[in-house]
């Protein structure tokens, strides 16, 4: 199935555009402080004065973006109002807690990180590290709220999958019994929904996506109960008192009355994706900050030489190698794992066209016994092949960065060689293009979903989108901020007006 044939191409393009530039610049207010703050550690312990100079450095490189990533993300979530209403208004009336929480996640972000850049010898040595970590925690904490709402997007907290011949996947819901009481259960029954039992004036059960995908267009368009898909199962003796109320009421009342029992303030943290998103989501965040300082310090070394580069670029190198080892043999395992249970259609779609012994090693690796291919799911269900190639160009480059990192490791760490080159500069080019793959592959392999199960792309979708050139105008804007964050970041770092040499490269200048 073709990505581009679901509804909303240009302006799920835009969104893409627009959340991977913030993506780009946020994975260094990841990554970078951890480094910062180490190295000033290490500073603290040597007394060794390269260590505060590299510190001091990986500092100027965050501070920098920092700015404009939050400007960025502002942008990013503007346009999700605009062009996605339905779901905007649905994450605020169902899983508000961490959207909120995330203002003070970034309230943290703002007044560390800028009071760790500024107050280098205005406070002791360790109040001014332990001001870094808390600017590190804020970054994290932040990441965690907003990756904790994809997730819910991903897989929400009760998700059941099953046989498509069932009806799955399904969802839990807890239906207050006065809607039961209107309800031909008997009618849901045979449609695939299951009673699962009673939590107080509620009844559990688990109702087939499909069900409750209607039932959530037919809210967000408008409709009454009598125009809806909920007339056919609604008693006759309820007819008359139902038939003008708004779908919306009834399912605000199951939404409402479903989050309370599973828990206003940790639904999305119970969705049964988010602890691997957690992890895999900050671990690449690390690891582009990581290839990115190596090969800023290891180009310094090649054009200008310096004690202080070199132990940038091992510092560094060291840093990289740990984590992309981390990010593909502990979190990427762990991701993989989530995505085969959690999201079948999605590791189906993945899988598609390999040959059948690498389709039967992949489910093995994320120990999954029940082997679904392609063809087996539902039409409407089956999310874009493209995701086949993202994922697999994904791995390629993965593992040829993992490599380049494991023998330069060797070549400086064992055979204590200075393989110092401007080909350095790749390695972090092709750590953004893998950490972007891997998250197009979460995203697009999510359609034709909004919210898995719940909310399709079609109801997501505002009625009154913008032309086409409108997009592509602010797509444009979105790259060209980026393309000019690159340049300043690069004449401040590297160069300095007419001299040609800033503060920092003088710091990383022995």
């Amino acid at each position: 199935m073709n990505w581009a044939s679901y509804p909303a191409f240009t302006d799920r393009v835009l969104s893409m555009i627009g959340i991977e530039v913030h993506w780009i610049i946020l994975q260094y207010i990841l990554g970078l402080p951890l480094l910062a703050v180490i190295a000033e550690l290490v500073w603290i312990k040597t007394r060794d004065e390269r260590w505060l100079k590299l510190s001091k450095t990986i500092a100027k490189g965050f501070i920098m973006v920092f700015a404009v990533g939050a400007a960025m993300g502002t942008a990013a979530e503007f346009g999700l109002v605009l062009l996605w209403p339905n779901l905007t208004e649905a994450a605020g009336k169902y899983i508000y807690f961490p959207l909120y929480a995330e203002i003070f996640a970034f309230m943290m972000e703002v007044v560390f990180i800028y009071m760790y850049y500024y107050a280098w010898h205005k406070l002791p040595e360790k109040v001014h590290v332990a001001v870094g970590a808390l600017a590190l925690i804020g970054a994290w904490f932040s990441a965690t709220m907003i990756v904790s709402v994809n997730c819910y997007m991903q897989a929400p907290a009760g998700l059941l999958v099953g046989p498509y011949s069932q009806g799955y996947p399904k969802i839990t819901l807890f239906i207050p019994a006065a809607i039961v009481a209107a309800l031909n259960v008997t009618a849901l029954k045979s449609a695939g929904m299951d009673i699962l039992g009673k939590a107080g004036n509620s009844v559990i059960v688990a109702m087939p996506s499909k069900i409750v995908k209607a039932v959530v267009a037919d809210a967000f368009s408008g409709k009454t109960i009598s125009q809806s898909v909920l007339w056919g199962v609604v008693k006759p003796a309820a007819r008359a008192k139902l038939a003008n109320v708004p779908v919306m009421k009834v399912l605000d009342a199951i939404m409402f009355d479903t989050v309370r029992h599973v828990g206003v303030y940790t639904v999305t943290f119970k969705s049964p994706v988010f602890v691997p998103s957690v992890l895999h989501a900050i671990g690449s965040g690390i690891v582009v900050s990581a290839f990115t300082a190596m090969a800023f310090f290891g180009y310094s070394a090649y054009r200008r030489g310096g004690e202080n580069a070199k132990l940038g670029f091992r510092y560094s190198l060291a840093f990289a190698l740990v984590s992309i080892i981390y990010q593909g043999f502990v979190s990427g395992h762990e991701m993989g794992v989530a995505v085969a249970e959690w999201n079948r259609e999605k590791f189906a779609a993945i899988l598609y066209g390999s040959p059948p012994f690498l389709e039967k090693i992949e489910y093995t690796l994320a120990g999954v016994s029940n082997y679904i291919s392609y063809n087996q799911i539902p039409d409407w269900l089956r999310p874009p092949t493209i995701i086949h190639w993202f994922y697999y160009t994904k791995i390629a480059l993965a593992v040829l960065l993992g490599l380049s990192a494991l023998v330069l490791a060797y070549l400086v760490f064992i055979r204590k060689k200075e393989p110092y080159s401007p080909y350095l500069l790749v390695l972090p080019v092709i750590a953004q293009v893998v950490s972007f793959l891997g998250w197009a592959v979460r995203e697009v392999g999510r359609k034709p979903w909004t919210i898995y199960g719940i909310m399709d792309v079609k109801t997501a979708h505002t009625i009154n989108p913008p032309p086409a050139w409108v997009d592509f105008v602010v797509e444009t804007y979105f790259i060209g901020l980026l393309l000019l964050l690159c340049y300043a970041v690069y004449r401040f770092l590297w160069k300095n007006g007419e001299n040609g040499e800033s503060e920092a490269s003088k710091e990383v200048r022995a």
